[in-house]
């Protein structure tokens, strides 16, 4: 008789401890910060309640030339591994988007509806705070107020689109400011807070995972796009 509700107290337990992950949200962070010819960007990712920490920072991107493009560098780090934290550097010019590019087709032909699955996944993100500001100077007043409206509508119209896809549980914040008789200046910021529950995400890549089955050669290809990537990872280190 003890050992049934023993039994049956640790069942309901486990239950409840399920349930209570699945309901937990996956929070995240952005930050994207321009300053004249400084740029960074800063991603933090929390899940379990604070519990798993993510952090994904790149501290600085270099424009080199028009044929080379980009040196990024990129930071990562994790709570669960306090004593690591991994920096790598790569190169983004017309090759390596070139590349990107190809991956994305190759990923749209081995995933039946990818598309959909996409705009499916991106309603069950919610965006809980959006702030997006800008400052902006030419040289000229009349160019300076100029191009601070078409930021707006640049602005307007990019947001508008986003909302379409993604439940926004506050009005976005957007600001641009002339700066008028100074120097060329162009600054922006954008801070964003979202989520999504656990049990979203694990239910999108459930269906992920069926829609690549569905294809013949799907999860082949996939394979060896992530074996492609995790190669380059490597040969950089």
């Amino acid at each position: 008789m003890w050992i049934w509700l023993g039994v049956i107290l640790i069942l309901l337990l486990v239950i409840i401890a399920v349930v209570i992950i699945l309901l937990s949200p996956i929070k995240f962070h952005l930050v994207v910060r321009k300053v004249k010819q400084n740029e960074a960007v800063q991603l933090e990712v929390t899940m379990l309640y604070g519990v798993i920490r993510l952090r994904y920072e790149i501290p600085s991107i270099i424009f080199k030339n028009m044929k080379d493009g980009f040196k990024v560098e990129q930071q990562s780090s994790s709570n669960l591994l306090k004593s690591r934290t991994a920096s790598s550097e790569q190169d983004i010019n017309k090759d390596k988007i070139r590349s990107w590019v190809d991956q994305f087709y190759d990923l749209l032909q081995a995933t039946k509806g990818l598309k959909k699955w996409t705009a499916s996944t991106l309603k069950h993100i919610s965006f809980h705070r959006l702030d997006w500001s800008t400052n902006v100077a030419l040289s000229d007043a009349a160019y300076t107020a100029t191009l601070s409206g078409a930021l707006w509508g640049l602005k307007t119209t990019l947001i508008g689109g986003l909302s379409c896809y993604i439940d926004l549980k506050q009005r976005p914040r957007l600001f641009v400011v002339p700066v008028f008789d100074k120097p060329p200046l162009f600054a922006t910021e954008m801070e964003i807070n979202g989520e999504i529950r656990c049990v979203r995400a694990l239910h999108a890549g459930f269906v992920l995972i069926v829609r690549v089955l569905k294809i013949k050669g799907g999860f082949q290809k996939w394979l060896s796009i992530a074996a492609r990537g995790q190669k380059k990872g490597s040969s950089r280190s």
